[in-house]
Parts: structure tokens; sequence; C-alpha cells
């Protein structure tokens, strides 16, 4: 394995920020793929999943190359915020950035340099701070690896406009974005997912020996995926946190009950859309919130079909 430092700017401080990547270089050619951690922040789980990755693959038996960025953005891994603290740009809405631009806009354009050419992209996404989340996206050019990475839900959504993933697919490049863990619940349950679910990927594209294992019974394609954001900021009270990601809840279960924790009134109730609703991504017992903030994200359970059915 190697690993190199890729220069993006100089700072007025003078400190010189660069992206760390590792290739890994298999026994015998074949495809190229490329995985991202930490493109958010505030989502560590991705960055550690890279590197125990890393570590998990046996070269000798490697059919091809693995190129590996941890912490695609290193100012906002440190700060452990969403957007780049630099400039306040979210680095996952302005691929392929600008090599003359601002920071955030620098680093997109180092990272597409490392992306052109590549067969493979898998970009490791969790749920931030205070929230847990357990699905996968779903591209027709990629979705071999999704079906195989086995998480229950797969979500057949459009990427964000100036993502990563937006960008690759428009290079041709076959994609996935994983969305696990984040919250600070269930690290290791969700760090182990994450690993071996990413080397059975590499099983089925054939990148690694050995027949994949099956997806999961149950798994499910869901084209809509509704994100709830409370409109007011206090104290969320919830039972539907990270051990019950992936329950169909009734219509109407309220999820979460927002308090003041000045005067304990009862703000706001947060309740599922559908009947039923699935539980992509929740909150633990007590956390703070602000409006606007990432509540929960349910599926419409009505419309899940069978991944096997396309």
């Amino acid at each position: 394995m190697t690993v190199e430092r890729i220069p993006v700017t100089t700072l007025a401080s003078g400190h010189r920020l660069e992206l760390t990547v590792h290739t890994l270089r298999g026994a015998s050619d074949g495809p190229r793929m490329v995985m991202f951690g930490g493109i958010h922040g505030d989502e560590p789980m991705g960055s550690e999943t890279v590197r125990r990755l890393l570590d998990a693959i046996d070269p000798a038996q490697l059919s091809g190359t693995v190129v590996a960025v941890p912490v695609a953005n290193p100012y906002a891994h440190q700060a452990l915020t969403r957007n780049t603290p630099l400039d306040g740009v979210n680095l996952n809405r302005i691929f392929p950035g600008d090599r003359g631009g601002s920071i955030t806009e620098q680093l997109a354009a180092a990272l597409s340099e490392i992306l052109e050419g590549a067969d493979y992209f898998i970009d490791f996404h969790s749920g931030g701070n205070f929230a847990t989340v357990e699905y996968a996206y779903l591209h027709d050019a990629g979705a071999e690896m999704s079906r195989a990475y086995g998480t229950t839900v797969l979500y057949r959504g459009h990427p964000y406009i100036g993502s990563a993933t937006g960008w690759a697919l428009e290079k041709g490049v076959r994609c996935m974005v994983s969305e696990l863990g984040g919250g600070g619940q269930r690290v290791e349950h969700y760090l182990k997912r994450g690993v071996d679910g990413t080397l059975n990927v590499l099983r089925a594209i054939g990148m690694l020996p050995g027949d994949a294992v099956a997806p999961p019974e149950g798994q499910v394609v869901v084209d809509t995926l509704t994100t709830l954001r409370p409109t007011v900021g206090g104290t969320v009270l919830s039972d539907f946190g990270a051990a019950r990601l992936g329950e169909r809840v009734p219509k109407g279960t309220a999820l979460a009950t927002i308090v003041s924790p000045y005067t304990s009134e009862e703000l706001e109730v947060i309740r599922a859309p559908y009947e039923p609703s699935i539980l992509v991504l929740g909150r633990e017992h007590l956390t703070n919130v602000a409006p606007g903030d990432y509540g929960f994200m349910v599926a419409d359970g009505a419309t899940a079909k069978p991944a096997d059915a396309g």
C-alpha cells in the first residue's frame, strides 16, 4: 500500500491543506475502486470504516486497485461539523469544484481528480452527531453493489446536485452511497456492518475471491424517503432510536415530542406520515434540536418493493 498527500491549498495561517490518499494495488489486474469517508465532518463513522477496510483488504487476494480517502474534508472532520468551517460550504453540493475557488471548492476539485477514471465509487456517510441512520442508495449504475452491501432498505433516489456521487455517475462510474450509523450509537455494530458489507461488495464485483453473501431476506427498494424536521427548537424525547431502525410503524405514531427545557411546555409532536412508515433515521431518547434539524427519516412502506424485483 502507498500513502500519498495531495496538495489542495495554503491558508492565511500558513497551514498547507492536503488530502491523504491510500492506494492498495492488487496482485492481479482489475477495476479501480475509489472510496471516500468524511465528506461531512460530523460523520466520522465513514472515516473509521474506510480506515478499517484498508487493514481488512489483503492485496494478495485483490484484483484491481482500491484508492481510499479516509478524511475527505479535514477541517470539517476536526470541527465535527457538516460543512467546512472556514467558508460554511457543504462539500457534497459543489462537485466537481474549482481549483481557483474557495477552500471547499478546491477540496471538491482535488477529490474530483482522484475520482477521474474510477470504475466504482463508494461514498461513506452516517447520521451525524445526534442521529443514527441505516440504508443505502440504489443507482442503476452500481445496483449490484447496493444489493450486496446488505442494508434492509435501499433508496432509489436521485443524487443531490453537486454531490460526489452525482458527478461520478455523470462520468460513467458505478456508485453506491452508504448511510450507516452515527449519533454515537451502536458504534461497533455499524462499523462491522460497514466493513463486512464492503468486503461483500468487493466479492460481488469480482475484486475479491469467493462468493458474495446473499442480500438479507426482506430487503426492499423504496422510492420515497421523507425527512421529518422540527419547526421549533428544544429537547427531543423519543422512543425510536438506533435499535428500532428498519421498523414499520403505523401512520400517526408519535415518533418524538419536543419540549421546552425552560418551561416544560410541549412544543411539537413529530408523527409518522405513511401507512406504514419505515424508520431509517432516528434519534436517541434525549437530544437537543434546532429548527430544521434532521429529526427522523421515514420511507413509505406501502410503496416498498422487494429488492430482487427491481
